[in-house]
């Protein structure tokens, strides 16, 4: 079926135009779309994504940046929920092209980590069972049935008298989330750490030190401020909720304040006071920035979600990277033409790979645990 005529009758679709013969065409053409989705659709889910399509034309495309990909610089972002994920569409091509290639699949991340206590003791945390993992210095640590860690502060006397520092690291395809003892609540992407102390008894502030990405929710204590060091920069908090990447790999440190305020401590720059929406980016050999942002997009990690922003390959694949433990390699030169769209994180990497491959922008192979990524 032709792409005009498609969307033509997705315009009368959303006018509520269309007569039986019309939407049993349209409703025949989803489905062939949907064809490799292992659910069955339900006739109002059916409704509700050819909804979705429709209301979101006229169809958005992404501008090359080159002339030389101007014959696939088109990439739409209309998302057509199918199955499992998002699919992007082509203006030339409304249907899936050809899966990636693949050898075996690669499953999603988990909640994985190893916490490491004052002693030098390794717990798994994954493997442990629920339930109380170590008790030192009047502070007892627990793995809750939900699959957070708990600290709690047993003897206050006892836990001031020594600060003892824990670490906890996620691997690449990991996430954990914990509660510190002042109650504070941390979000840990994949390969990431937090050092922290597991007592701030005693302590006129409460530092902890972060690499990679956490999401936290401060809790309020105006004596005590919450502070969060990175190599690049200092956060300083009352009681907020914000996000912080320090991945060494992107280009640039961001800090992504959602609610509350923070006061951003630079090494020989002017201090950075954000408000909710706003987010600051250190980058190399430049000064740092603050802009207004869609702070969901920022935490879109926390909610399960990718969400890809007018996002280059090489962008997409550092998070693919992390998130599922692989190695990616590119073959020759990849278009640099942007792409947009939401996708869940809980679904083999496959479903991931498939739905870039078809804006005809790149195509995929995968062997074990490599990705190798090619021009279409």
């Amino acid at each position: 079926m032709e792409e005009k005529q498609i969307t033509e009758l997705l315009e009368k679709y959303k006018n509520g135009l269309l007569d039986d013969r019309e939407k049993a065409i349209l409703e025949s053409w989803y489905l062939q779309q949907a064809d490799n989705s292992p659910h069955e659709i339900s006739d109002d889910d059916l409704n509700h994504n050819l909804e979705h399509i429709a209301t979101s034309l006229p169809l958005k495309y992404q501008k090359p940046e080159y002339q030389l990909w101007k014959r696939v610089g088109s990439a739409a972002a209309i998302l057509l929920v199918a199955g499992l994920g998002y699919y992007f569409f082509r203006p030339e091509q409304l249907t899936i092209t050809t899966a990636v290639a693949k050898m075996q699949d690669v499953s999603p991340g988990a909640n994985k980590a190893v916490l490491t206590l004052g002693n030098g003791k390794k717990i798994s945390i994954t493997d442990a069972k629920d339930g109380e993992l170590a008790n030192q210095a009047g502070i007892s640590i627990k793995k809750t049935a939900d699959g957070q860690l708990v600290y709690r502060v047993d003897d206050v006397g006892t836990a001031g008298k020594n600060p003892v520092f824990n670490t906890i690291e996620t691997p690449r395809g990991g996430q954990y989330q914990i509660v510190l003892p002042d109650g504070t609540k941390v979000w840990l992407n994949a390969a990431s750490s937090l050092k922290f102390p597991a007592s701030f008894s005693g302590l006129a502030s409460r530092k902890v030190e972060l690499n990679g990405e956490a999401y936290l929710e401060v809790a309020k204590d105006k004596k005590h401020p919450f502070i969060v060091k990175t190599p690049q920069q200092e956060v300083e908090v009352l009681g907020t909720h914000f996000n912080v990447n320090t991945y060494s790999d992107e280009d640039a440190i961001k800090t992504t304040l959602l609610e509350g305020a923070v006061l951003v401590h630079l090494e020989g720059q002017k201090d950075i006071r954000l408000a909710p929406g706003q987010q600051s980016a250190i980058r190399k050999a430049s000064p740092a920035t603050v802009s207004v942002v869609d702070v969901n997009e920022a935490i879109a990690w926390k909610k399960g979600n990718f969400e890809f922003n007018n996002e280059n390959v090489y962008q997409i694949m550092r998070k693919v990277a992390r998130w599922y433990d692989v190695q990616v390699i590119y073959e020759g030169e990849i278009p640099l033409s942007t792409m947009e769209g939401t996708m869940s994180r809980f679904q083999n990497v496959s479903k991931i790979l498939d739905i870039m491959q078809s804006t005809g922008l790149v195509k995929f192979r995968i062997e074990g645990r490599k990705i190798y990524v090619s021009k279409i």
